[in-house]
């Protein structure tokens, strides 16, 4: 298996590569003695090749190196891994891959590589990447008292500089140079290709806009031909339903609302880039339009009061002219007669009353 790593370590098994791959090997085999790793006590080997095999070949003795570099790389696995003794090693790999991904090392399943099943160069380059990791953390921490410290010390370096960074008055004319970094023979074509693409993007935009401009007007056709034959009920039936102008009222108030959405969204994304006038000064007509939706509401209601007070005044009369015109029976002689003969005869009886009292007796 470890010849096997070897000749697939350059993907193309020619003496250069497998060379190249044995190098590699004994490199990485003196970094680990540097770094005083302690699988490496005792142990005397000098033949490349054998290196190779020790370093490249699945063993349980390759996964503790694997174990104690990436310990050195983040001391916080050392509970962590010792927490899992006589557990299975897959549970390790999986945070060996892991750790190795974070650092950018390798890939989110690159279980073969920490297993050694994949080439040989791939797994020495790894490890090479993860030694110098080691390498620049162990320098970091010798002018520090711990770990902690050194991070915290970095943690500040870094926001000092970021901070130095983003205030310096310079930062705009580095993202933003004046002088054009291109040669001179380079520039005229370079404006050119810059103008093409420029031209491009307009009128990609142009499509786009009249693309939805055509899907907006289509769809204000569509609204228009229902509310078309809404209307011509309507005046049919020579009056409109309250129910029916709110849920107008709130139609055409939502359309207007997406319509002024939909033009900031444009203006911002497409047009703000092409005009450099201020922004429109838009009227803050919500109130106004809130208050007039109030007042019609007010309307409806008078309306519908008004014509509930007519139709009982009509019902009113109605019932009088029944009762006027309708054949009773009054008093003990059970004579048949209407409310206004009876009315009548009342009257004559009380004026004969009074003209009588007038006179006296006598």
């Amino acid at each position: 298996m470890a010849e096997q790593g070897a000749a697939g370590g350059d993907g193309t098994g020619s003496p250069e590569g497998a060379e190249g791959v044995l190098q590699a090997a004994v490199e990485v085999f003196r970094k680990l003695k540097d770094l005083d790793c302690p699988f490496l006590e005792g142990l005397y080997v000098t033949e490349p090749k054998t290196i190779q095999e020790l370093l490249c070949s699945p063993s349980k003795y390759r996964l503790e190196i694997l174990e104690w570099m990436c310990v050195r790389a983040c001391p916080s696995l050392q509970d962590k891994f010792s927490s899992l003794k006589g557990a299975q090693a897959e549970v390790k790999i999986q945070e060996m891959v892991k750790l190795g991904h974070e650092l950018m090392l390798c890939g989110p399943d690159d279980q073969e590589l920490v297993k050694g099943c994949a080439c040989a160069r791939k797994q020495l380059r790894f490890m090479d990447q993860m030694l110098d990791a080691i390498w620049s953390l162990s320098i970091g921490y010798s002018s520090c008292s711990s770990v902690e410290q050194h991070f915290k010390d970095t943690r500040e370096k870094n926001e000092a500089l970021l901070g130095d960074l983003f205030s310096s008055p310079h930062l705009q004319a580095l993202l933003n140079p004046e002088c054009d970094p291109w040669p001179l023979d380079m520039q005229p074509l370079l404006g050119q290709q810059r103008a093409k693409l420029s031209s491009e993007s307009e009128e990609r935009k142009v499509t786009e806009l009249a693309r939805q401009l055509q899907e907006s007007a289509a769809k204000l056709q569509e609204l228009r031909a229902q509310c078309l034959p809404q209307q011509k009920e309507a005046a049919a039936v020579a009056g409109a339903d309250p129910s029916t102008l709110d849920q107008k009222l709130r139609l055409v108030i939502s359309d207007f609302h997406q319509l002024i959405v939909a033009f900031l969204q444009v203006y911002d994304d497409e047009l703000g880039e092409c005009c450099h006038r201020p922004g429109p000064d838009l009227h803050p007509c919500g109130p106004i339009v809130q208050a007039v939706y109030q007042t019609l509401t007010s309307c409806s209601q008078l309306l519908k009061a008004v014509v509930e007070a007519t139709n009982t005044a009509v019902s009113t009369v109605n019932m009088v002219a029944k009762h006027q015109g309708e054949q009773s029976c009054w008093g003990s002689d059970n004579s048949m007669m209407s409310l206004a003969t009876k009315m009548q005869e009342l009257t004559v009886k009380y004026k004969l009353f009074n003209e009588t009292l007038r006179k006296g007796p006598g």
